[in-house]
């Protein structure tokens, strides 16, 4: 028989933030996810991160999705997904040649994008929360550290053995004014925050960056453009 455990956000960090997520909803009818469902509402924007390709080579190259996306004629687009791209030549185990970390932000994403938040909320304290991850692991409730952002490798390091290299799904500081949300099956990060620092995310050369929308398709599901 399968055992089924509570698992509550009542009384944790994470509650402020489950109570907002979902609330809008697909504009359109039909199976999906969508970015409210991963970032909550009522921020003035919305950015998507791709977690940079990797290849599984050994050759320590790396690629980004735009240049992936060039190569199998299909745009960069907001709800562009892995499997529009044309895998070059997968390796001889069968794998494909490129590889992207779902779960996590690569490790130059992650130490960008936690320079330039850090512009934003200084030294002080940021929530960095494990949800679906620690309930895989089998752990008794959400994993939740606060910590100054420079604090993030070690928090990430402390809890590597109850819940792997994944994550954090949830970061944001104590006055809530951005949050990023890594869900554990997705190859993109996505920050909700106010315009200005959206506008510090989008510019930022070290991050392959979009725009998106509370509406704004995650799933691998999303149709190219052309096929509409």
């Amino acid at each position: 028989m399968t055992e089924k455990r509570a698992w509550t956000y009542d009384g944790t960090e994470l509650a402020w933030l489950k109570g907002r997520l979902g609330r809008l909803g697909r504009r359109e009818p039909g199976p999906g996810h969508v970015v409210s469902e991963l970032v909550p509402d009522g921020y003035e924007a919305y950015v998507r991160i791709f977690h940079r390709f990797e290849a599984t080579d050994g050759s320590g190259r790396s690629r980004s999705w735009q240049a992936r996306a060039a190569d199998s004629a299909v745009p960069f687009h907001p709800e562009l997904s892995h499997w529009w791209l044309r895998d070059e030549a997968p390796d001889s185990s069968g794998r494909s040649l490129w590889q992207a970390p779902d779960g996590a932000l690569d490790d130059s994403s992650r130490s960008a994008l936690t320079r330039v938040l850090a512009g934003t909320c200084g030294d002080r304290p940021v929530c960095f929360a494990y949800d679906l991850a620690a309930l895989l692991w089998g752990q008794d409730g959400p994993l939740v550290r606060c910590a100054p952002l420079t604090g993030l490798e070690s928090v990430r390091e402390e809890l590597k053995e109850a819940v792997g290299e994944s994550g954090p799904e949830f970061w944001w500081p104590q006055d809530h004014s951005w949050v990023v949300t890594s869900d554990h099956d997705l190859l993109s990060t996505y920050v909700g925050c106010s315009a200005e620092t959206a506008g510090l995310l989008l510019r930022d050369d070290a991050l392959e960056t979009l725009l998106v929308t509370p509406h704004t398709r995650v799933d691998r599901e999303t149709v190219r453009p052309q096929d509409q």
